[in-house]
């Protein structure tokens, strides 16, 4: 545990918790895994954010899952105990739709995604097609002309689609290589989804590289680890200093490496899909997070542990 490159955050002395407190002024958390489990909501969490908004600190919740709706994002947090603003809620549906919008792109956009995200995608005013969901018969003569439909596709759009198949791809496929204008946004592209520490799935990121090999393009990443999200977040809250802002994550390779490539300062937690193991096998410094803990809980426990101190040295 001594070579491990990264701080565990309860180990720090009192002056390096204070000045870590002092640090930063936004949380920028993950959620699943993080902040909330398939169980509910992860005990401490909430305790540990009234602590933080006790210091001033811009708590916004950053997930790569569209599958949630907005008003289910919200009914999550306020099992937390907390209300939030609509606008600190960020996941790839709002992250791709204020993309499109910073291109001030028009026309029509082929969807890979769930109905909750495709859905959204409309209600923002965009034209858009999808599937197909059902089987299709397999022959080449049926197939062809589903795939090769000619509309004139804009944007090919992929997110998580648990009903994604191949004939979705291969549309996809001959939308982005018949028209060199066509262009790839992918919002969630983790090849690991963790269900529990015992079970995971695979993750939309292997459909992205499939789309990236067989036309040539490369994806512009609307979630995390994409660079464009940290540029939409610093734009959104005007941020002009990423070491004032802390990311909390419990992935690795999308967390802790989204948090590096926007200059942030990093947390990994241990309540989701990396275990203390996986930290101690850690060397690529693109990953390595700038601290580690077993839980978002222990956020509101340094604060404590500063503010205790500070009482102490007042008496």
């Amino acid at each position: 545990m001594n070579n491990i490159p990264s701080k565990r955050l309860l180990d720090l002395s009192l002056e390096d918790k204070q000045s870590f407190i002092d640090s930063f002024d936004y949380v920028l958390t993950d959620c699943d895994g993080v902040v909330w489990n398939i169980y509910g909501p992860i005990p401490g969490i909430g305790d540990a954010i009234s602590e933080l908004k006790s210091r001033k600190k811009h708590v916004v919740y950053v997930s790569n899952n569209s599958v949630r709706s907005l008003q289910n994002y919200k009914e999550q947090v306020r099992k937390l105990g907390h209300d939030v603003a609509e606008e600190d809620i960020i996941n790839p549906s709002f992250s791709v739709i204020k993309y499109l919008k910073s291109i001030n792109f028009q026309g029509l956009i082929y969807g890979i995604g769930t109905e909750e995200f495709l859905g959204t995608l409309q209600k923002a005013g965009y034209e858009l097609i999808n599937g197909p969901n059902g089987w299709q018969a397999e022959e080449l003569r049926v197939i062809y002309p589903i795939v090769h439909d000619q509309k004139a596709v804009k944007a090919v759009i992929i997110d998580y689609d648990y009903n994604c198949n191949n004939i979705k791809l291969l549309r996809a496929q001959a939308y982005l290589k018949g028209n060199p204008d066509c262009i790839l946004i992918a919002g969630a592209t983790d090849y690991v989804v963790s269900i529990s520490s015992e079970f995971e799935i695979l993750g939309p990121g292997y459909y992205v590289d499939i789309l990236e090999k067989a036309t040539g393009r490369k994806a512009a990443v609307l979630g995390k680890p994409g660079h464009l999200l940290g540029k939409l977040l610093k734009e959104q809250y005007q941020i002009e200093n990423s070491r004032k802002v802390l990311f909390v994550g419990d992935m690795i390779a999308q967390d802790v490496a989204f948090g590096k490539v926007a200059g942030f300062q990093t947390l990994l937690v241990l309540t989701g899909g990396t275990k203390m193991s996986d930290v101690e096998k850690l060397t690529d410094g693109d990953t390595i997070p700038d601290y580690y803990t077993d839980s978002f809980a222990d956020l509101g426990q340094l604060v404590k542990d500063v503010q205790a101190s500070k009482n102490k040295s007042n008496l």
